[in-house]
């Protein structure tokens, strides 16, 4: 129901209108009234009305005034304006303003009503649109997520120069329009010994939606959903301001994350501020640096430089050992790029200038190889075919400059396997869930979450899985069979364009007019002549 605001200064017409008007019968509920527009107009910013029903001569503030006010604070609100004949100038002055239809005193029911229903349509249509809108843009957000993952990758390898950064940003509605950045890496890796996909959860999905709605309305910060279980947060701000937001923001996520610390994984890390473009890149790597410390503390969530300088001095004044169990554990749930933040972090826990010595070097290689070799045989795969033929030959000749790259090849060789075997069981997950859509299609509900709790898997996860195997989104897949099936009906059937809406899955038939035209550049209705014409 909407709302309608009446301002008359003649109180006979005044409480006429209000008593005897059936105002919700037209679809208006009646939310007040005022003598002139001076007094009106404090009542109607607070009550924002659908509807204005103004008379245009009254004292203190006239019918014109008033509505050249509301039209630009209240710029929805539709005004409808009463005068007599002899107001025409000021009628005429009141509709180039914008004002929608006027009344002619006498007003009778008739009149008033008929001015109400067209108040009404014209309402409900633009509500209509604006309800395709939302809805079309939320079925783009998937497809908008990709393209900011991939101007955050580009902007964080260094890919790009300053004019294209600006403009690659403003291109996705992306404001970096300030003096100071910080970049804080926020990860829910789960953490698990087991090789397998992410499964669903409904902790993770409540959590996601909450920072999301935090994040989105707060424009001091930009959000990419960066992989499976990483997002990457931009802090904007000034010289000033930025160590506040960053500071806010990091208070934020961990309160929220603590009401699920016993279901969630949760890990963040954050680059430092820079003032450069050309600077993210070093900003990632620092901040995944200070990450890659959950793999050597499992139990704790917030990183810092703190954290780094912590393994530099760990045990300088004995010899160290390698805990092995986190070498797997980062085996298990790490990716490559992570690799030589982990290795130094690794190294760091070591004796002072433990690299120094040859000795080390090939204890610490042979460490790793005998943890790379055990994993891959809990792959059910074998080392030495896995793991390039002179390994043992090159950690046997390792020294501190050939050390580093030796245990990369390896680490990043063995999570590269993980990865293969683990996109095995994807894809099957995948196969499971594309037959759950096309079996589901037609039902107006179907979403992401819905068939990523039905094969066991993580939203997240379940839309990166459609965007790199069949190259398009999950909804664009949804979307595409439906239209197949309508363009179907549309040729082989004579049944009306809303009863086919209704079977593909659209319950309001013009937003499916909407999605047909968009995707095929037609009408439904010039897609049925122009197929039966042909």
């Amino acid at each position: 129901m909407y709302s309608v605001f009446l301002v008359e200064d003649e109180i006979v017409i005044r409480d006429g209108l209000k008593a005897s008007f059936p105002w919700e019968q037209y679809g208006f509920a009646y939310v007040g009234d005022a003598a002139d527009g001076e007094v009106a107009l404090p009542l109607i910013r607070q009550t924002k009305p659908d509807v204005l029903i103004t008379d245009i001569r009254m004292p203190f503030m006239d019918g014109i005034s008033l509505s050249k006010m509301i039209k630009k604070e209240l710029p929805n609100t539709r005004i409808i304006i009463i005068s007599g004949f002899d107001d025409f100038s000021y009628a005429q002055e009141a509709i180039s303003i914008g004002v929608d239809n006027y009344l002619l005193k006498p007003i009778t029911k008739d009149k008033l009503g008929d001015v109400m229903s067209d108040a009404k349509s014209k309402l409900d249509k633009e509500n209509e649109r604006d309800n395709y809108l939302e809805q079309f843009t939320a079925e783009s957000q998937e497809y908008e997520q990709f393209s900011r993952v991939r101007f955050f990758n580009q902007l964080v390898s260094g890919a790009m120069s300053v004019s294209e950064v600006y403009e690659k940003s403003e291109e996705l509605g992306l404001s970096l329009d300030t003096t100071h950045y910080n970049l804080i890496l926020l990860d829910f890796t789960p953490m698990t010994e087991a090789n397998a996909t992410p499964v669903y959860s409904k902790h993770m999905a409540r959590l996601s939606d909450q920072l999301m709605q935090y994040l989105k309305c707060c424009p001091e910060y930009i959000v990419f959903h960066w992989s499976v279980d990483t997002y990457a947060i931009i802090v904007k701000g000034d010289e000033s301001t930025i160590d506040t937001h960053t500071k806010n923001l990091i208070e934020n996520i961990e309160r929220r994350c603590m009401v699920y610390d016993d279901e969630i994984h949760w890990y963040l890390a954050e680059s430092g501020v820079i003032t450069r473009f050309s600077e993210f890149a070093k900003a990632c790597q620092l901040a995944k640096k200070k990450l890659s410390c959950r793999y050597m503390n499992p139990n704790g969530h917030i990183f810092t430089d703190e954290d780094i300088e912590a393994l530099k001095t760990y045990n300088e004044e004995s010899n160290a050992t390698i805990d092995q169990r986190l070498v797997m554990l980062f085996l298990e749930n790490a990716e490559e790029s992570e690799v030589p933040g982990f290795i130094e972090n690794i190294v760091n826990c070591q004796t002072k200038n433990a690299l120094n010595s040859n000795l080390f070097c090939k204890y610490f290689a042979m460490t790793m190889y005998m943890c790379v070799s055990d994993y891959l045989k809990k792959l059910g795969a074998d080392p030495d075919v896995v793991l390039a033929a002179d390994s043992r030959k090159n950690i046997e000749n390792v020294d501190c400059t050939t050390v580093f790259p030796l245990v990369t090849e390896m680490f990043s060789t063995a999570i590269s396997k993980r990865k293969n075997e683990v996109g095995k069981q994807s894809r099957s997950q995948l196969s499971a869930a594309m037959n759950y859509v096309d079996e589901h299609y037609s039902d107006s509900a179907l979403c992401l979450n819905e068939v990523a709790k039905e094969v066991n898997i993580s939203p997240s996860y379940l839309s990166a899985m459609f965007s790199r195997e069949t190259k398009t989104t999950f909804v664009e897949y949804i979307t595409s069979k439906r239209m197949e099936k309508a363009k179907s009906l549309l040729i082989n059937t004579k049944e009306k364009t809303q009863s086919i809406a209704e079977q593909v899955g659209y319950k309001d038939p013009h937003y499916f007019s909407y999605i047909f035209k968009k995707t095929y550049g037609v009408s439904p209705k010039e897609y049925r002549v122009k197929g039966q014409g042909e």
